[in-house]
């Protein structure tokens, strides 16, 4: 056999090889698509949430829920008031709580906004990671419009807020759909009757909260 040969017969075996593994990708895909359920996922309902809270002080919010259920995630949206710190935090009120959202950021960053992805009603959902710029996308879970299941309660005085690191420095302004650590959480963590907002406000800046977006789905 020739050199030509040799080739030309090597040549045909990689395109062989290439065909099969195409065939192979394109079965994997269509069968993902057609049948997400083979993989486990949950359906999760989304829950938009108005709000009029205007917040001028630390201070805690009880979300409470008549059935257990897993929050999978949770973002706000709002406006900061004034040029002082506003965290906020998600507690499960058994030692395990996320950042929702800060307004502190990187004097370096570009990022001079604090915005999210909203999830996509009927479809897939991604949230975005408020502040940093970096996105977190979470599995592709089936979801649909629900009511609101959390109820909204008024808790006790925060005393104290964060204060800002050094080469950090502090935004105002409307925020769209903000989550830091909240944008995927924790079954283990995350799944109960009551879970707390914890708002720490620096003196002299309020937040103005618009809307509560969190998923959910209900604990069998």
């Amino acid at each position: 056999m020739s050199i030509i040969e040799k080739i030309a017969e090597t040549r045909r075996k990689y395109i062989k090889e290439e065909f099969a593994i195409l065939i192979f990708l394109l079965i994997m895909v269509s069968v993902f698509i057609s049948r997400p359920e083979v993989i486990g996922y949950a359906s999760t309902n989304i829950h938009s949430q108005p709000l009029n809270l205007m917040i001028t002080e630390g201070k805690s919010y009880y979300l409470e829920s008549i059935v257990p259920v897993h929050l999978t995630s949770m973002s706000l949206s709002g406006k900061i008031t004034g040029r002082g710190t506003v965290t906020v935090y998600l507690d499960n009120e058994r030692e395990a709580k996320n950042l929702v959202f800060t307004n502190a950021k990187k004097a370096s960053s570009r990022i001079n906004q604090i915005t999210g992805n909203i999830p996509t009603i009927g479809g897939f959902y991604q949230f975005s990671k408020g502040m940093s710029g970096s996105s977190v996308t979470g599995d592709a879970l089936p979801a649909k419009q629900s009511p609101p299941t959390l109820k909204i309660t008024e808790g006790g005085l925060l005393y104290g807020f964060e204060t800002l690191p050094p080469g950090y420095l502090t935004l105002s302004g409307v925020f769209n759909y903000a989550c830091v650590d909240s944008c995927i959480l924790r079954e283990a963590d995350f799944t109960g009757t009551r879970f707390r907002l914890d708002f720490f406000i620096q003196p002299g800046t309020q937040i103005e909260l618009d809307e509560l977006i969190y998923t959910t789905y209900e604990v069998k």
